[in-house]
Order: C-alpha cells, then structure tokens, then sequence
C-alpha cells in the first residue's frame, strides 16, 4: 500500500471516530433537554449550594434508589464521573472528603445543588446563579421562561 493510500485510509479512521464522538455528544445533550445547563466537569472540586440544606448521595443515578448518606450545604465533592441524565436531573458520581461515593443530582430549574467550588468560594456580595440564568439564552425579557431548549 501506498504512503498516499495509508495516509486516506487513517483519514477516513479518524474521521469515522470523531464523527462517533460527536454523535454520542449530541445524544447526551438529547437525554439531558430537560435538565438545566450543567457547570461541572469531571475532575472538578463541587460545593453543596448555601441554598439547599441537603443533598441526597445516592447508590444509583435516580431519586428512587438507595441513599447511601446525606450531604449538607458546604460538602465539598470531587467529581468522578458522568454525567448521567435521569429524568429532569443531570446526575454526577462524587466522593465526599470522607471518601464516600455515589450519585448526585446538580439541581433542579429552581437552583443549582452543587455549585464548581470556585462560584461557592466567590465573594458574598456576587450572587450565585440561577438554572434559568445559565441555561437561557440572552437577550430573553424577564422572565425568561426557557426551561426547555
């Protein structure tokens, strides 16, 4: 085979994967239309929102399976995996400081349940946003009812 033919063919290769990947990108942004714009990341350091009192740790990613332990506001989590969406939530696999893991969800239209340790540690004076806020696309009148793209 020629350096031309072998050159095409791992063309053609990395074509195919990328458009996999991007493929699979799109379905996971589909399975999540009904969950708010996500602002974590794997291998991020995640923060229990002042805002809520609890979050359920959950065994798996869904509201009607085990809590394995509660986590109140200010729990500091490092993101492992996901996301995973279910229902309305977008849900991520966490580890709290004491090494426990399992299944978060972020949070809900209303607020964001586990804010990237970076927004929670901001200034008091900077308020902490909001689903609609982040997920909406600017420009909207207030209110911006948009909790569907």
């Amino acid at each position: 085979m020629s350096r031309a033919a072998r050159l095409a063919a791992l063309a053609l290769v990395l074509a195919a994967l990328a458009s996999g990947v991007l493929a699979q990108t799109g379905a996971a942004a589909q399975r999540c239309a009904a969950a708010p714009a996500s602002r974590l990341r794997v291998g991020m350091t995640a923060v229990v929102s002042p805002e809520v009192g609890r979050v359920n740790l959950r065994a798996l990613p869904a509201v009607d399976t085990g809590i394995e332990a509660p986590l109140y506001s200010g729990s500091r989590l490092i993101v492992l995996a996901g996301p995973s969406c279910n229902g309305r939530y977008r849900w991520w696999r966490v580890e709290t400081t004491r090494g426990l893991r399992g299944w978060a969800a972020e949070g809900s239209w209303e607020r964001y349940y586990l804010l990237p340790a970076a927004d929670a540690d901001a200034q008091p004076a900077r308020p902490l946003p909001q689903p609609l806020d982040v997920s909406c696309p600017p420009g909207r009148p207030a209110p911006r009812p948009c909790p569907l793209p």
